[in-house]
């Protein structure tokens, strides 16, 4: 990925100044909000990613920005550094190694958690706590539903899959009969 240990150094700069702040969390919310801001804005995305625009032209648009999600100040003072070093086209990985170290720092994973159908929150509450349990962390649970692995449920932390499902269950009771 080109411009990938400049996009960490900068998250990494990030981090060290939030933690720093005591901010970690609400610098990762913030940031994300802005990466999903601009994503979805196609045209602000294009201004921000066009050098022959003159820097003081997106440092006022995003200033503009500033007004109305009132970012803190250490967001405010990156996002306007990335403008004047025209790293703004690497938003997106720089945001994305910030997660990964702000995750780490705070203890938490990001648990995958596929179903056949939708879970209910005492449901969700009692996977997130499972999981919890077994990883010794605090869980952010992500729900997908796939009515194609008929029953139970698929658990991806990391490059962990865990394969609980009635499809999975069925695969395997027939990889042995094949086997056997």
């Amino acid at each position: 990925m080109k411009g990938g240990a400049a996009a960490r150094r900068y998250a990494k700069a990030l981090m060290d100044l939030a933690r720093r702040d005591g901010l970690i969390a609400e610098i990762g919310a913030q940031l994300q909000e802005h990466q999903a801001l601009l994503r979805a804005n196609v045209q602000l995305q294009r201004v921000f990613e066009n050098p022959s625009i003159d820097i003081q032209v997106k440092a006022n648009i995003l200033t503009t920005l500033f007004e109305r999600t009132q970012p803190v100040l250490l967001l405010r003072r990156f996002l306007l550094l990335l403008v004047a070093k025209d790293r703004m086209r690497q938003l997106d990985s720089i945001s994305m190694h910030y997660a990964r170290m702000a995750d780490e720092e705070l203890h938490r994973i990001v648990a995958q958690v596929t179903t056949a159908v939708d879970l209910d929150a005492q449901q969700r509450q009692a996977v997130a706590q499972k999981i919890a349990a077994t990883t010794q962390r605090d869980v952010v649970l992500e729900t997908h539903v796939d009515p194609s692995i008929l029953g139970g449920l698929v658990v991806r932390i990391n490059n962990i899959i865990v394969d609980g499902s009635l499809r999975g269950q069925l695969a395997r009771i027939h990889q042995a009969l094949r086997e056997g």
